[in-house]
This record gives structure tokens, sequence and C-alpha cells, in this order.
């Protein structure tokens, strides 16, 4: 048989190869007995490893939320009020000058009215609480009220426009109420207020309209 590899010098391909030579482990019997109690106490850790909980930090919209609900309950709202024979308006304090700039230019759509127009005061009273109590109940956000300018009343001055100012800035109201300004020409002008009322929220605190509109009962 033919063997390519014949003429090759043998030294080229020893026929025996030196198998490698394993070191033998320098610890000695007692140094692993050592080791052995030492880890004796250690308990393996599981497949995933240690669990690591990382601290979130805490939100500020829960205490934000409950400071409101809790301005809302005590009725702790600061208003903002400017007022002329001619014009007035009205804002929470913090609330964003954009909303009252959007409500003075007509830009929320007015989804109810009340013609208080031949009132007397205790009658009016009575019916813008209702007004506004069935609107925000049924999550109505913009209301206008025609209060009329006042100019035949005594001395010109706009008794029932001056008191819905109060009304609407006091207890049950300003609980509900963001903004108020006079409306627009095309509105009632000076003799009309566009109110605009925080929506509606079951989880919000109750208020007793009952205690407002019917006070001899309580």
């Amino acid at each position: 048989m033919h063997n390519p590899f014949k003429k090759l010098p043998k030294d080229q391909f020893p026929e025996k190869r030196e198998k490698p030579k394993i070191k033998k482990s320098s610890l000695k019997e007692e140094d692993l007995d050592l080791f052995w109690q030492a880890v004796s106490d250690v308990k393996p850790l599981n497949k995933k490893g240690p669990e690591i909980v990382e601290k979130k930090p805490k939100s500020s919209f829960k205490k934000d939320k409950d400071s409101a609900l809790e301005k809302f309950l005590n009725g702790n709202f600061e208003f903002k009020v400017e007022y002329t024979d001619e014009y007035l308006q009205g804002v929470v304090k913090g609330v964003n000058e954009k909303i009252l700039n959007k409500l003075k230019n007509g830009g929320f759509s007015v989804e109810a009215y009340l013609d208080l127009h031949g009132f007397t005061v205790d009658d009016a009273n009575f019916t813008l609480l209702k007004f506004i109590r069935d609107n925000y109940l049924q999550n109505k956000r913009c209301l206008l009220v025609v209060t009329g300018r006042g100019i035949n009343s005594p001395l010109g001055i706009g008794i029932l426009k001056r008191e819905v100012q109060n009304w609407l800035t006091r207890e049950p109201l300003k609980r509900i109420v963001l903004a108020f300004c006079s409306a627009l020409p095309r509105h009632g002008g000076a003799g009309a207020i566009y109110v605009l009322l925080r929506k509606y929220k079951k989880s919000r605190g109750k208020i007793i309209w009952e205690r407002y509109l019917y006070p001899e009962k309580f």
C-alpha cells in the first residue's frame, strides 16, 4: 500500500506523545477541613439571586390630591376679585390665568343660564343656589347668570350684581366655583356673569345643600 508519509523524517512525527502533567493541588488536607468549617453556615442563593427592593420616591400627587380634598371639605378657597361699575371678575387663587382668560373671551360654551331680573335679594339667593347646585350635579361647567346692570336701581347701583359676586365667593358656592367674570356683549355684557364650575366628582366631599337652601330646618 502506498504511504505518502513514509519518506518524511520520523523525528517530526514522534510515535508517542507525552501526556500533559497535571499539577497536584498544594492545599493540604487540613487546609480543606478549615475551609469547609468556615463555609458550613453559608446558605446557597436561590436561582434568581438576591431580591433587591428599589425604593421609589414618594409621589407628591397623593399629597396634592389630599390637600385639594382637605381644602374642599374646609372651604379654604381664596378668591382674587376685581370689581368696577361696568366689569367684575374673580378667580380662585392658584388657578391658571389661562382659564380665566378663556372664560373672559367666551372660550367656554354656555351650558345653562339664569335670568334674575325682577327678583328680590332673598329670592335671587335661593334661586341662584338651586340653579348652580343642579347644574353642578349634572357636571355642567359654564353657566350664565343675568343680573341686569342696575341702571334703574337706587343710585344706579346693581344690587343683585354685587350680591351675586358675594355669594359666589362664600359658602357653599366657593367650594365649586373656579372663576367668574362679566359676560361678552352678545351674552349681556356688564349685566350678565359667566360662572365656571369645577368638575363634579362623587369622591369629593359632600355639600349639604339643604342647609343653605332651607336653613330654617337646621
